[in-house]
C-alpha cells in the first residue's frame, strides 16, 4: 500500500491542491462506484483518502451504483455532498450531473483517472493550473471566433458558425457544472449553422449523460450524413447500415423526446497525455470516459434535447477557427503557440508535442 501511495502521490496532490484547492481542515467526500461493471478501480478512494489525511484533510467515502440519469441521483450521496467542502467523483455519477445542478454548495470535481496507472502518469501529474490556464486561453479564442471548419480522413467536411455568448439561443459553448480533473476537454461548442458532410463510422455510443440499453452501435461500413443547418437531413451509403443508424438515433432521441437528427454540440480532447491501454471493445462506453481527452478524438452530441444521447466519433481531425489551425490531423497544434508554451516548464515542451498521438486503443 505504501509503495502504491508514493507512486500516485504527485497526481493526487495535483488533484487535491491544484484542482480542488483543498486546505487543511477541509472536508472531502470521495464518491466511488459499485456494481459489476464499475469503470473505476475499487482501491482509488482508499488510496486518495490516505494521501488526503496526511494533508490534514477530513475525508469520507460513499459508494453508490451508477444510475440511469441525474434525476435518479442517489439520496445518500446527495445528503453527504451537502455537508462537504469538496466532492470528488470516482464515479459516472459526476458525468451525469456535469450539465445540471448538483447537491450542496461545495466544490465538485469529476475525475477521469480510472486507475492507479493514470495517477502515476503525466496524465494526472502535469500541473493542473498550467493546464487550466491553457484551457481558458483556448476557450477565449474559440468564443471570439466567428466560424470553424472540421475535416477528417474519413471524409468528414463541415463548416459552422460560433454563436454569441450574449444570446442564450446561440451561445458559443455550454459550461460544465462540475470541474474536471485532469483538464481533458473544453466545454462543448453549441452547434449553430452547421453544414457539410459528417461520416459516421466505427461506432456510435451514448453521450454519457444518460445510461440506456444497447447504447453502442457498431458501424460495419461508413455512412455519410448530409448536414444542413445543423441537422442530418439525408444519408448516403449501404441501405441496411443507414436503417440501423437511423433506428439508433431515433431510439436515443425518445429518451428526451427531441429531434433524432439534430446535432447539438461538439468538442475535441485537449490533454495530450490521454491514453487507454486496455481493449476498448471490452467496454466502449468505459473507453470513451478516458479517451475523450485525447486530441485525436473529436465527438458530436446528437439526437434529443441538448446535450443529446448519441456521441458520433471522429478521429485525427483537422480543425480551424477563423481559418487558423488549432488541431492538425489529431495533433493539438495550439500548444505550439508561444503564449501557451510559456505556461509550462521548458523540459516538457517536446513531450507535449509528441504525446498527442498516445495510444487510445484504436
Amino acid at each position: 500500500m505504501n509503495n502504491s501511495i508514493e507512486k500516485i502521490r504527485k497526481g493526487v496532490v495535483n488533484l487535491l491542491v491544484n484542482c480542488a484547492g483543498a486546505s487543511p481542515g477541509d472536508s472531502v467526500l470521495l464518491v466511488g462506484e459499485s456494481g459489476k461493471e464499475s469503470y473505476f478501480s475499487e482501491t482509488l478512494c482508499a488510496l486518495v483518502t490516505t494521501v488526503a489525511n496526511q494533508m490534514d484533510l477530513t475525508t469520507e467515502i460513499v459508494i453508490a451504483e451508477p444510475v440511469a440519469d441525474a434525476s435518479q441521483f442517489p439520496i445518500h450521496v446527495s445528503e453527504r455532498m451537502q455537508l462537504a467542502d469538496i466532492t470528488i467523483f470516482f464515479s459516472r455519477l459526476g458525468d451525469q450531473v456535469r450539465f445540471t445542478e448538483s447537491p450542496g454548495t461545495g466544490k465538485k470535481i469529476m475525475t477521469y483517472a480510472l486507475t492507479e496507472e493514470y495517477f502515476r502518469s503525466p496524465f494526472s501529474q502535469i500541473d493542473h493550473k498550467s493546464m487550466q490556464a491553457m484551457h481558458d486561453i483556448l476557450v477565449e479564442k474559440i468564443e471570439s471566433s466567428s466560424q470553424y471548419q472540421i475535416t477528417a480522413p474519413c471524409g468528414t467536411a463541415l463548416r459552422g458558425k460560433i454563436g454569441t455568448k450574449f444570446s442564450p439561443e446561440t451561445s458559443a459553448t455550454t459550461d460544465f457544472s462540475v470541474d474536471i480533473f485532469p483538464v481533458m476537454i473544453f466545454p462543448p461548442i453549441n452547434i449553430y449553422s452547421l453544414n457539410g458532410e459528417l461520416t459516421l463510422s466505427n461506432f456510435l455510443t451514448s453521450s454519457s449523460t444518460r445510461s440506456y440499453d444497447n447504447s453502442v452501435l457498431y458501424i460495419d461500413t461508413p455512412v455519410t450524413a448530409i448536414v444542413e443547418d445543423s441537422r442530418m437531413e439525408d444519408f448516403t451509403g449501404d441501405v441496411k447500415q443507414i436503417k440501423k443508424i437511423k433506428y439508433q438515433l431515433e431510439n436515443a432521441a425518445q429518451i428526451t423526446g427531441g429531434d433524432p437528427y439534430r446535432i447539438n454540440s461538439w468538442h475535441t480532447g485537449i490533454n495530450p497525455f490521454s491514453f487507454y491501454n486496455e481493449n476498448p471493445h471490452t467496454n466502449l462506453e468505459r473507453w470513451g470516459t478516458a479517451a475523450f481527452g485525447s486530441p485525436r478524438y473529436t465527438h458530436f452530441h446528437a439526437s434529443g434535447h441538448n446535450p443529446g444521447d448519441i456521441a458520433i466519433q471522429l478521429f485525427d481531425a483537422s480543425i480551424q477557427f477563423n481559418d487558423e489551425y488549432y488541431w492538425d490531423a489529431g495533433q493539438f497544434t495550439f500548444l505550439r503557440r508561444e503564449e501557451i508554451l510559456n505556461l509550462y516548464p521548458k523540459e516538457i515542451h517536446q513531450q507535449l508535442f509528441h504525446t498527442s498521438l498516445e495510444n487510445i486503443g484504436l
